[in-house]
């Protein structure tokens, strides 16, 4: 007779009730999180259809950082900087 594993998913629902100036600070962060990652997916997309060919080029190709889109892009200094990191990390992992 074999043992059987139950697994169980928990959960918590909560609702946050923001001020203006914190609603206005998540809004910013989300729609720079958003930017980012667009930017980022259209930068490997780019270089993948340039690199493609070219595996070793390809894989030791070096992608903009946080860093250099802050520069390019003023407007991401506003947010949290662990935020968009996040983003990088979640394009990377998909």
């Amino acid at each position: 007779m074999g043992v059987l594993f139950m697994r169980v998913k928990k959960g918590i629902r909560l609702r946050i009730y923001p001020n203006k100036e914190q609603r206005t600070l998540l809004n910013k962060t989300l729609g720079c999180c958003r930017f980012m990652y667009n930017k980022m997916l259209e930068e490997h997309i780019r270089v993948y259809a340039q690199l493609k060919d070219d595996k070793a080029a390809l894989y030791s190709h070096k992608y903009k950082t946080t860093k250099q889109y802050k520069q390019e892009y003023p407007f991401l200094k506003e947010v949290d900087a662990k935020a968009l990191q996040t983003e990088t990390r979640h394009l990377f992992a998909a």
